[in-house]
């Protein structure tokens, strides 16, 4: 287990973010649909590392068959325990994944790949369980945001020990639409950005996530 891997584990294991479903999508009001909860329905869709399942349950909700991966056991317990029978639950290293290739018609990931220290070993694994012409929706943290501003601002070299929702220490690594785009090579993206918390209508601006939406090539 690498350091960056190690670290995830330990934070989330204290520290389980559960939300419910009215919270989530209040605090993330664009996020329903960005996703693209409702647009899989009969689909095989992936979500890299689910946590607590609550967009994991949405996916289902909406009709796609729906697996949902993470590596931290009480993130998996809780999990579980939400989407009932609703969805697969599945207990998985995201640089290895746990299935065939060409397994899934929609890879989703939000806020996980930035707590990686070898995105390229994830990108390259989305890509595998992808069919051809499968889609993936990725979000990062955005390095040029007002967030990553405000972090630096007001908690200094420490910045990332106050992001999550706990001081545990977590590996992060801030984003470029350049870096997202050097992870899936050969695939068309497009990039947005969303989440100010302040200067919300600076959103596509200087948004705190920022989405890569692919395809593996046919």
């Amino acid at each position: 287990m690498s350091d960056a891997v190690r670290l995830a584990v330990d934070h989330w294991n204290q520290a389980p973010l559960f939300l419910t479903e009215e919270q989530r999508y209040s605090n993330y009001a664009w996020l329903y649909d960005v996703a693209e909860f409702y647009r899989h329905a009969g689909e095989n869709v992936l979500e890299i590392g689910c946590g607590t399942g609550c967009d994991l349950l949405q996916f289902a909700k909406h009709g796609a068959i729906a697996t949902g991966l993470d590596i931290t056991d009480q993130h998996l317990e809780l999990a579980r325990r939400r989407v009932g029978n609703l969805a697969t639950v599945v207990k998985g290293d995201m640089r290895e994944l746990p299935f065939e290739d060409s397994s899934f018609d929609y890879v989703y990931s939000h806020g996980v790949i930035h707590h990686s220290d070898e995105p390229e070993k994830i990108a390259s694994e989305i890509i595998r369980v992808l069919r051809p012409g499968g889609r993936f929706n990725i979000h990062v943290y955005a390095f040029w945001s007002e967030s990553a501003f405000i972090y630096r601002l007001k908690f200094g070299g420490d910045w990332r020990q106050h992001v999550e929702n706990s001081e545990a220490p977590v590996y992060l690594e801030l984003y470029t639409a350049s870096r997202l785009r050097k992870l899936f090579p050969g695939c068309q993206m497009n990039i947005s950005k969303y989440q100010c918390y302040h200067l919300r209508f600076l959103g596509p601006i200087l948004g705190w996530f920022l989405v890569g939406k692919g395809q593996k090539p046919l």
